[in-house]
């Protein structure tokens, strides 16, 4: 068995790839279908028993959909997603059928070995992947016959690998551009002295080549084959069209696959009529069209790049090189846009390795540098030892340790035996001096290796009289490489939705993983252990905004009474921890002090479901409402750039047809979800920018009048506080911050509110600014009986009662109209 796991998958959504690590070499083998060296991601099931996967199966998606499956890599995760097959009578799960292509893959790789398929493999998933996305993957690893525990790296991490461990250079900053079939990831990267580390991620789980493919059928040929052909109500989410629209998205993706090498190529399909049968329609599609269509996302895409830059301090002359992954990095006007400083990016493009196997080929060193996982641990058989060895398969030093710990069928006394470590084909030859066992049969020693080789190992036992003992494992490998990864990153914070639907992080975006974080909660509600459909459910949620249904729900925190020993009273402490493993797998114990238990909380990742046509008809039909009363406020410059962002990347064109289609295409629906809530965010935003600047303007009209009131009370604590507020509330409008302006004239009104309460007939303009504003104060028996107790206050000359009176008064003003008070008693 191989020490290092040394095969990397790319598991795409269009197509995928697997490579292996031998030595200082990496292989991309070729699919035995087609010996080409990308499988594409479909399965067909043309009768019961017989599965087609690859090349086959993706030339079947065109003439016979309703028994292929293709590009449900976007539907991962999904609890009720699934393909049925008419013919072969079965339903499978998108992890179901992303296993038929981690089959195949291994079958390629056992007859590239001429040997058994490989065990285990390092499996690429999308940086922006959710973790219900994650789970599913790795249902898909084990479902296909790999042992558990199969490690998963993202695509632009894997993609830096590849580069990272050929280039010569010491020192350099990238960026890793990863336009993949259904996915785009960015990456910030940084290499630096043997160490490479990401340092950013922005990415998008629904941007990828399939949008393009169907935006090219949707808006150019769809339309073109109606008026040609005389075709009604010619539209996707008529299932009537189903195969007619099938061939449309195939032909779609040929042709784009084709221009990028032509400047134009003829589109050719035959399509349903009305009548029953069938017509050919021929349309010449243009290179120039194509971009037309696709600008939107590559706008996108390019954004996504400059929030990544922007979020780790860097700018684009800052990167030396744009590496491109991803079949759609072969169109040639994106990469005109790219290399454009302005429209683009103005990074130097990085086009050596192919981009369609780059991100196997890096995963595949990575699985090199990555420990086979372990078999179940079995006592050895009479007169046999066994060994656990620790050790890193792959380092910069060339003097690495190798430690390890005898194991006998029976209780042992190791002093007196000795092990020898030995590498003879090493440049020079290495043989280790005996190396004494202590008592409980471990040990440690320093091996040499040779540069920028892989070195292997034989590891011999000895016993007290010099007798060499039989060991199993007795072989060990380690690879000297230049350069080394510095960590994973998590790549959205990861927390909880609060009572409030506030977003609280307990992991934040950017932590290098493994990592794991604490934080303590109240529950909003009491937990009887009597009632067993009782239940404390928290929702997971992913992402970067203060709403949290503004992020992606990525499962839910469950605590049952079988959990705890004892009843729990609403406002129990929970101290909540959650743990991330180096595959952006997520754990989470929950820790209940009052009755000193602790216990591992179930995140149910199996209850994420396809959003319906109807749900989202309605979020759009809200979010256009949102849209058009924004574009109200279009005189103010900051709301103009965020609906001008809007429409270049060409959001609500993009969540119309996926909502459109939704009722036919999981993944659609996916889409369209996911594109809604972004779209709902950003609208927020412009919400905020339309408000932002009459609060300013509020804010630096308070801080002034504090400040002239400060200058006659002449008190040094007051201009000390004074300079306090002026230079947080410039950081507030500075950063424009919204809710920290809002914070800074509460702040500011508050401060106000002390300097005028030592001025003399304060009370008594208090309670005349608040009493005699029209709607300030609610309109309740409190409020008159408390203006009728403060006339009586003015007129017993009592000011001790009046000030009384005014502090409850102030208590049922609108907190967001409190601010007012200052100008009503100047």
């Amino acid at each position: 068995m191989r020490d290092t796991i040394d095969f990397g998958i790319d598991l795409g959504t269009t197509n995928s790839a697997i490579a292996v690590a031998d030595g200082d070499t990496v292989t991309v083998i070729k699919s035995n279908d087609d010996s080409r060296d990308i499988t594409p991601s479909a399965v067909w099931l043309p009768r019961p028993g017989l599965i087609q996967v690859g090349k086959k199966a993706r030339d079947r998606a065109e003439f016979d959909p309703d028994n292929t499956a293709v590009e449900f890599k976007l539907e991962m995760g999904l609890a009720d997603a699934g393909k049925s097959f008419a013919r072969a009578g079965v339903r499978l799960t998108p992890p179901q059928l992303s296993a038929e292509i981690l089959k195949a893959l291994r079958a390629d790789a056992a007859s590239y070995l001429n040997g058994p398929p490989p065990t285990a493999a390092v499996i690429t998933v999308p940086a922006s992947f959710s973790l219900n996305q994650n789970k599913a993957t790795v249902e898909a690893a084990v479902l296909a016959g790999f042992v558990p525990g199969c490690p998963l790296v993202q695509e632009p991490t894997a993609a830096a690998f590849a580069y990272g461990f050929r280039d010569a250079s010491d020192r350099a900053y990238w960026m890793v551009f990863d336009f993949g079939g259904g996915t785009f990831d960015a990456a910030v990267v940084s290499k630096r002295d043997g160490d490479l580390r990401v340092l950013n991620h922005a990415g998008d789980s629904y941007l990828g080549g399939k949008l393009i493919d169907w935006a090219l059928v949707d808006r150019v040929l769809a339309p073109a084959a109606a008026r040609e052909l005389g075709l009604t109500n010619f539209r996707r989410d008529d299932p009537a069209w189903r195969h007619s629209f099938a061939r449309l998205k195939t032909a779609a993706e040929e042709a784009k696959i084709a221009l990028s090498r032509t400047a134009s190529t003829a589109v050719m399909v035959e399509l349903d009529t009305q009548s029953g049968m069938t017509e050919m329609f021929e349309y010449t599609l243009t290179r120039g069209e194509l971009d037309q269509v696709a600008e939107p996302y590559y706008v996108r895409a390019i954004n996504l790049c400059r929030e990544a830059m922007r979020d780790s301090g860097l700018a684009a002359d800052a990167i030396d090189k744009l590496l491109l992954v991803g079949g759609v990095t072969l169109t040639p006007g994106l990469r005109e846009r790219l290399a454009d400083p302005q429209a683009g990016l103005g990074i130097e493009l990085d086009t050596r390795l192919d981009p369609t196997t780059v991100v196997a080929h890096g995963a595949a060193v990575f699985a090199s540098t990555v420990r086979h996982p372990a078999p179940a641990a079995t006592a050895p058989a009479a007169g046999e030892y066994g060994v656990q060895l620790a050790y890193e398969p792959s380092v910069t030093t060339t003097t690495p340790t190798v430690a390890g710990r005898l194991r006998a069928g029976r209780e042992l006394d190791w002093t007196g035996f000795s092990v020898v470590l030995a590498n003879p084909d090493g440049m020079p030859p290495f043989r280790s001096a005996n190396i004494a066992l202590n008592r409980a049969g471990a040990f440690a020693a320093e091996v040499t290796i040779d540069e920028r080789r892989t070195s292997r190992f034989t590891l011999e036992l000895y016993d007290p009289t010099g007798a060499p003992q039989k060991l199993t494992p007795n072989t060990l490998s380690i690879t000297h490489r230049e350069v080394e990864f510095g960590g994973a990153r998590l790549t959205h914070s990861l927390g909880i939705q609060l009572a409030d639907r506030g977003f609280s992080p307990i992991l934040r975006k950017g932590a290098v993983v493994p990592t794991q974080a604490r934080e303590t909660f109240r529950t909003a509600q009491a937990l009887h252990r009597r009632d067993d459909e009782a239940v404390i459910r928290i929702p997971v949620v992913q992402g970067e905004r203060p709403r949290a249904d503004r992020n992606r729900l990525v499962g839910t925190l469950e605590i049952r009474p079988v959990d705890v020993r004892l009843d729990l009273p609403a406002g129990t402490e929970v101290e909540v921890t959650f743990e991330v493993d180096a595959s952006n797998l997520v754990t989470v114990v929950a820790d209940v002090p009052l009755i000193q238990a602790q216990f591992e909380a179930e995140i149910d990742l199996d209850s994420i479901r396809t959003p319906t046509a109807e749900s989202l008809h309605q979020q759009l039909a809200e979010a256009e409402r949102r849209l058009d009363e924004a574009r109200a406020s279009d005189d103010l410059p900051e709301v103009r750039e965020r609906l001008a962002k809007l429409e270049a990347e060409g959001t609500l064109t993009t969540v119309r047809e996926q909502v459109r289609a939704a009722s036919t295409d999981a993944g659609a629906a996916a889409t369209a979800e996911d594109r809604l809530r972004d779209l709902h965010a950003q609208l927020d935003d412009v919400g905020d920018a339309a408000k932002l600047p009459p609060l300013v303007r509020q804010l630096l009209e308070l801080l002034d009048e504090a400040s002239a009131l400060a200058a006659r009370t002449n008190a040094a604590r007051d201009d000390q506080e004074l300079a306090q507020l002026r230079e947080q509330a410039q950081r507030a409008i500075d950063e424009q911050d919204l809710r920290a302006v809002q914070v800074q004239i509460e702040r500011t009104t508050a401060f106000l509110v002390r300097l005028e309460s030592r001025q003399p007939g304060w009370p008594s303009r208090l309670f005349y600014g608040i009493t005699e504003q029209p709607g300030l104060l609610p309109p309740t028996r409190e409020a008159d009986d408390l203006v009728r107790e403060g006339n009586q206050a003015i007129s017993a000359g009592d000011e001790r009662a009046l000030e009384r009176v005014n502090q409850r008064l102030v208590r049922l003003i609108p907190q967001d109209e409190q601010s007012k008070i200052i100008g009503l008693i100047k």
